[in-house]
């Protein structure tokens, strides 16, 4: 009964954390150019919460959203033009025919793994180490090519409120808009997080040589 109880105390606590960052990270990401602040902020303290690390959600959260701020809003243009530009090629794509319409498609799937493997592991990689923008970037990119599994599960957690507010519209807008508003972001957040602390700690122990390459100072 008392691990039970143990057990429904944790859960709860957990909703709670998620529901009080999913709020801060929408509020801190509405003027759009501070998404990077806010996606590190919040990547900060859900990863010292799924190492089962003291934190405070509040406190953690502004704390991670001022550490390097400046890095953090570049990382974050750079994410949104990104995403921009792997709209632009699927428009193309679909604005062509033939040859060329599947030319711009494999172009444009291309340009979207990178841009999601930089979205999967960017932030993450800010908030847990201490490097440059560069660095930040390729190491990004390299966890993304020799974690595939783990970055596929990080785009499916992020991808499930978006096919659905997407394909079900009516489900989201009568019966879930308000597990969106307290959990759209922040749920699959959390999921991705116990995705990147376990790579995290494998990396640690390992050299650079391995093909993560080594905090740099900034």
């Amino acid at each position: 009964m008392d691990r039970l109880k143990a057990s429904l105390g944790n859960f709860l606590r957990t909703l709670g954390d998620l529901m009080a960052l999913n709020l801060l990270w929408l509020v801190c990401s509405l003027p759009v150019v501070t998404v990077g602040p806010a996606s590190s902020a919040l990547c900060s303290v859900l990863l010292k919460l799924t190492r089962d690390e003291p934190v405070s959600t509040l406190a953690g959260f502004f704390a991670g959203f001022k550490s390097e701020i400046k890095k953090s809003l570049v990382l974050g243009l750079l994410g949104i033009a990104g995403l921009v530009i792997a709209g632009v090629d699927f428009y193309f794509a679909v604005s062509q025919t033939g040859t060329m319409r599947t030319l711009y498609f494999v172009v444009a799937v291309i340009v979207s793994a990178l841009v999601l493997s930089y979205w999967a592991w960017a932030f993450a990689l800010h908030a847990g180490y201490e490097n440059t923008i560069g660095a930040t970037i390729k190491n990004a990119l390299s966890l993304a090519f020799v974690e595939p599994k783990k970055t596929v599960l990080i785009w499916i957690g992020f991808a499930v409120p978006v096919v659905c507010f997407l394909f079900l519209p009516e489900l989201v807008n009568i019966y879930l808009g308000w597990a969106y508003l307290l959990f759209a972001v922040s749920a699959p957040a959390w999921f991705a997080a116990r995705q990147q602390v376990r790579v995290f700690a494998r990396f640690d122990e390992e050299t650079p040589a391995d093909g993560v390459e080594a905090d740099a100072e900034t």
